[in-house]
């Protein structure tokens, strides 16, 4: 049976990816803008999961937690957020997360990898990789166990995103140059200025594989490098 899973987010972006990459965990996905429609789907279906971030246009999301655990409180929350500072915040975060019954704490930015985890564990599903839960300075992370053996690689390559344009979603291409690849993921110099979170998907010279942006840089006015995690 499919778990009924609800992504509470202000990023269109990541709404859309979270959409996609869970999708395919045999899991029905839902998604929200805001607090008021997350309350909406909530009072119409019963969720599994709800993966909630804290910052939300009409609501703080801890704030929406408590409504969720009171109407549904058989859903399970996990907490995602970006927006600390500082470690005090950061453990403030956490306190109250834990306190108002959230059941995992995830960092922005998060590899298609993590999440997937996260979800897998929470919900008691069959996992594909081994994962550890520990808390850092940044969070609590899901990290999979794969060995890293990065190679040099100077290839023109080939990726497709999502972009909002005039409130309408848009697949486009875009070019760049790869410097060096992993089993796990790809450095890449591009004129794009790709943002952490930011989910992408390669074309035939990459295996039409999927992944997440983890850090980006700028290097001057023209040019970029990022560094991609693969799903």
């Amino acid at each position: 049976m499919k778990k009924n899973i609800l992504v509470v987010d202000d990023n269109e972006l990541i709404l859309l990816g979270l959409a996609k990459v869970l999708g395919n965990e045999a899991c029905a996905v839902a998604t929200a803008d805001t607090g008021t429609k997350a309350l909406e789907k909530l009072s119409s279906c019963r969720y599994d999961l709800c993966l909630l971030d804290i910052h939300l246009p009409d609501m703080n999301g801890l704030e929406l937690m408590k409504f969720i655990k009171d109407m549904c409180p058989h859903t399970r929350v996990v907490i995602m957020s970006a927006s600390y500072f500082n470690s005090a915040q950061l453990s403030s975060n956490i306190q109250e997360a834990t306190a108002s019954g959230a059941c995992q704490f995830v960092a922005k930015p998060f590899s298609l990898c993590e999440i997937t985890a996260v979800v897998r564990k929470v919900l008691g599903l069959d996992e594909d990789c081994h994962a550890d839960s520990r808390f850092t300075g940044r969070g609590f992370l899901m990290k999979c166990r794969r060995k890293m053996q990065r190679r040099a690689l100077t290839e023109q390559v080939r990726f497709s995103m999502t972009q909002i344009v005039e409130g309408e979603a848009r697949r486009m291409t875009f070019q760049a140059k790869a410097v060096d690849l992993s089993e796990e993921g790809i450095a890449l110099l591009t004129d794009f200025p790709l943002k952490n979170s930011q989910i992408i998907s390669f074309e035939a010279e990459l295996g039409n594989r999927s992944g997440i942006v983890v850090w980006s840089e700028m290097l001057d006015e023209l040019t970029y490098r990022a560094g991609v995690q693969f799903a």
